[in-house]
């Protein structure tokens, strides 16, 4: 593993432990058992370590979807595929689901510019469905309204998932919401 990447790791485990205000350099480069001036090397600031780890995460996911959209496959495998890749990265790694839910709402205070990027994955989940809808696979329907029945159900999904240690499991509760999502949408 690359230093960066190794700061990375660090940062994801004491930001989603200690929160971002409470996450210092010092402790981030303690725990990547790197000097502090090594983590300055890559980093200028703990809001450019945070950049960075939204950044990775969103990049993971775009590239998945992209594939995902341009496979030659029924809108709903599309769809399915996407929210399921999205749901194992999660169930991977926790921690950045605490950090996603607990600092996308305060990072434009911290001018972290990768945040804005994930609506570009809402984008790709809208041209799928657009075009099931242009091609008659599914019932006419607001698709802005059903990317954010979408995104707000992973939102909720992720929130489980980082909050809940007992939680039901996520996989079933994907794979209803996909049935409802599929069995609604059908002509």
């Amino acid at each position: 593993m690359s230093k960066k990447e190794q700061i990375r790791a660090a940062a994801v485990k004491i930001i989603a432990r200690d929160g971002f205000f409470n996450a210092t350099t010092d402790k981030i480069a303690a725990e990547a058992k790197v000097a502090v001036g090594t983590l300055y090397n890559y980093f200028s600031s703990k809001e450019e370590i945070l950049d960075y780890i939204f950044a990775v995460e969103f990049q993971k996911r775009y590239d998945f979807y992209q594939n995902m959209k341009n496979w030659r496959m029924d809108w709903f495998l599309k769809i399915n595929g996407i929210l399921n890749y999205h749901l194992q990265e999660f169930l991977k790694e926790p921690d950045v689901a605490t950090i996603l839910l607990a600092e996308r709402m305060n990072a434009h205070r911290y001018a972290i510019r990768s945040l804005g990027d994930f609506t570009q994955l809402t984008d790709i989940i809208s041209d799928i469905l657009n075009s099931a809808r242009e091609e008659n696979k599914i019932r006419p329907c607001d698709v802005q309204c059903l990317t954010l029945l979408i995104s707000g159900f992973l939102n909720e999904l992720v929130y489980l998932i980082a909050t809940t240690e007992n939680y039901s499991d996520p996989k079933q509760l994907l794979d209803e919401f996909c049935i409802l999502l599929k069995n609604g949408l059908n002509i």
